[in-house]
């Protein structure tokens, strides 16, 4: 790594010929599933040897998308989560797998309402039946 200084400050390059971005904010795997997940792909990518720039040059997305991806403050998108795999060597379908199930613990299980005695918020969205048949008629009316 080389430095020089840039208005009295110390700024570093990369083996790829690029500033040194700031270090990654701490990530506590325990604090949750999706940190875990975030921690894993630190994981990778550390063991892969790769900076977020040679990452996204072989991934194809965005150096801020990636690290954005192991950031561990949202779901990254599932292609996102597979090109940060494969670029660092990891198994597709263990990842795909991985994120499949992080993004079904994470999804809020909604109640499926009981439609069957709350009233249709206008007609056209009430279920029809054979007491309703003063409604419809045909074209000779």
């Amino acid at each position: 790594m080389s430095c020089w200084t840039n208005n009295g400050l110390s700024v570093g390059l990369g083996s790829d010929g690029w500033g040194v971005g700031r270090p990654e904010r701490e990530l506590d795997p325990e604090a949750g599933p999706l940190q875990r997940f975030a921690s894993e792909l630190r994981r990778l990518r550390a063991t892969a040897g790769l900076s977020y720039r040679e990452l996204s040059k072989r991934a194809h997305f965005s150096v801020t998308a990636l690290s954005e991806a192991a950031g561990g403050e949202r779901l990254p998108s599932l292609a996102v989560t597979l090109a940060y795999a494969e670029a660092c060597g990891g198994e597709r379908a263990d990842w795909e797998e991985r994120w499949r199930k992080l993004s079904a613990e994470l999804a809020p299980e909604a109640p499926v309402p009981d439609r069957s005695t709350e009233d249709a918020p206008y007609l056209g969205l009430a279920t029809f039946g054979v007491a309703d048949e003063e409604r419809f008629f045909g074209r000779g009316r």
